[in-house]
C-alpha cells in the first residue's frame, strides 16, 4: 500500500468535503459577499385614495413609445387621484421588461400598463401580478388572454382596410390600376390584411380601382424598393401601390422619387411619419394611415383605472367613456380596438418628429 494520492483521488476527496477548485489562500478571511443591484423599477408614493399605475414599454428613447407614456400622462391627469411611473429598458429585453414587473409587484401597484417584448415569457410573471390583485393591461403587444385583463390593439385589419381605400379612391379619382405591396403571407401585413382589403375592395365607391397585382414578403425597406422596382417595370402605367409595412412604404417612395414618378404614381399605406419625411417632402407620398401612440397609451390608461377602480368589468362587451376618446368597448378576448387615423400635408409636420 502507497500513501501517495493520485490528482482524482484528492479532488474527489475535497469535492466531499466542499472545498474543489480552492487555493491554499481560500482558508483566509472570506470575500465580502457582492452587493445586490438596487432594483431599477421607478418608486411609486403611495398615498391613500389614490391609483398606482406602473407603465412598462419595450426600450428607452423609442418616440413611439415615448408617445404611448405622453398618452398614459394625458389620461392620468384627466383621470384625476392617480400617480404614474414609466419603466423602460435600455435595451429590447424580457429580462429587464421582467424585473420592473417584479418592482410593481412588490410595490402593490393598483394596476400596470405594458407592452410586452415577449409575451409568451412575460406571461407568467403578469398572471402571478393578476393573482395578487394587480389590473394587468396590454398595449400594442398583446399579453396572452389568460395572463392581463384587457389588451389595447393600436389597429385592426378592417380599420387599416378601410382606411387604403378611401385614401385610394381619393388620390386616383379617375380610377385605375393599383399593386398591394403585401408583407411576408403568414404575417400580420399579409394574406389576412389582403383579404380584408378585398372585402372592402368589392363596395360600388371603389369600383374605378382595379387590382393589378399582389406581391409578397415585402417587410423592409430593401423589399420595399425592390418590389416597387419589378411591378413598376412589369406594369408601367400602373397608377397606385399600397404598401403594408411601414418599412417597406419607406423603400417603395423612395424608389418612385429615385424615378421621378412622384405625382404619377400614388404610393400610400401604412406607415410612420419620423420614417417618411423624405417621401411627404418630395410628394411621393400625399397621405398614409397611421396608428397614434398618444391614442394607445391614452386608451390603455383609461381602461387600467376603470378596471383598479371597478367602475369597468373585464370581458367582452364592456364599455367605457374613456374621455376624448368617446366610447371603447371590449370585444373578443377583452381587445379593444382603435382605429388608424391619416397623416396628410395638413397635419403632418404635427406628428413628423413624434415617432
Amino acid at each position: 500500500m502507497t500513501d501517495t494520492f493520485s490528482r482524482r483521488q484528492i479532488v474527489t476527496l475535497l469535492g466531499g468535503l466542499g472545498l474543489a477548485g480552492m487555493s491554499s489562500t481560500a482558508f483566509s478571511a472570506p470575500n465580502p459577499k457582492p452587493k445586490p443591484k438596487p432594483d431599477p423599477t421607478p418608486v411609486l408614493p403611495a398615498a391613500e385614495g389614490r391609483l398606482r399605475i406602473g407603465v412598462i414599454v419595450p426600450v428607452k428613447d423609442d418616440p413611439f413609445y415615448k408617445a404611448c407614456a405622453d398618452g398614459a400622462q394625458e389620461a392620468a391627469t384627466q383621470i384625476g387621484n392617480l400617480d404614474m411611473a414609466v419603466a423602460a429598458p435600455e435595451k429590447r429585453q424580457v429580462r429587464e421588461q421582467a424585473m420592473f414587473i417584479n418592482g410593481f409587484v412588490k410595490q402593490k401597484v393598483d394596476a400596470i400598463l405594458i407592452s410586452p417584448v415577449d409575451a409568451g415569457l412575460l406571461a407568467p410573471l403578469c398572471k402571478r401580478a393578476m393573482i395578487r390583485g394587480i389590473k394587468v393591461v396590454s398595449f400594442e403587444q398583446a399579453l396572452p388572454a389568460n395572463s392581463r385583463m384587457a389588451h389595447v390593439d393600436p389597429v385592426s385589419n378592417r380599420g387599416k382596410a378601410e382606411s387604403f381605400l378611401a385614401m385610394l379612391a381619393d388620390d386616383a379619382k379617375d380610377g385605375g390600376d393599383i399593386a398591394i405591396l403585401a408583407g411576408g403571407r403568414n404575417g400580420a401585413d399579409g394574406q389576412g390584411l389582403v383579404s380584408e382589403t378585398m372585402q372592402q375592395w368589392l363596395k360600388p365607391a371603389y369600383g374605378k380601382l382595379k387590382l393589378a397585382d399582389t406581391l409578397y414578403g415585402n417587410d423592409d425597406e430593401k423589399a420595399g424598393y425592390a418590389a416597387a422596382d419589378f411591378v413598376l417595370r412589369q406594369r408601367p402605367n400602373l397608377k397606385g401601390l399600397l404598401v403594408f409595412s411601414p418599412a417597406a412604404l419607406v423603400g417603395a417612395a423612395q424608389y418612385v422619387t429615385d424615378r421621378g414618378l412622384a405625382g404619377k404614381v400614388f404610393v400610400t399605406g401604412f406607415g410612420r411619419p419620423a420614417t417618411l419625411k423624405a417621401a411627404m417632402s418630395a410628394k411621393a407620398v400625399e397621405c398614409f394611415a397611421t396608428a397614434n401612440p398618444v391614442d394607445i397609451g391614452y386608451a390603455a390608461m383609461q381602461i387600467a383605472a376603470a378596471l383598479a377602480r371597478n367602475t369597468m368589468a373585464p370581458g367582452t362587451g364592456s364599455m367605457l367613456t374613456a374621455g376624448r376618446l368617446g366610447q371603447i368597448a371590449l370585444g373578443e378576448n377583452s381587445v379593444a380596438t382603435l382605429r388608424p387615423f391619416v397623416v396628410d400635408a395638413k397635419n403632418f409636420d404635427k406628428y413628423a418628429d413624434l415617432y
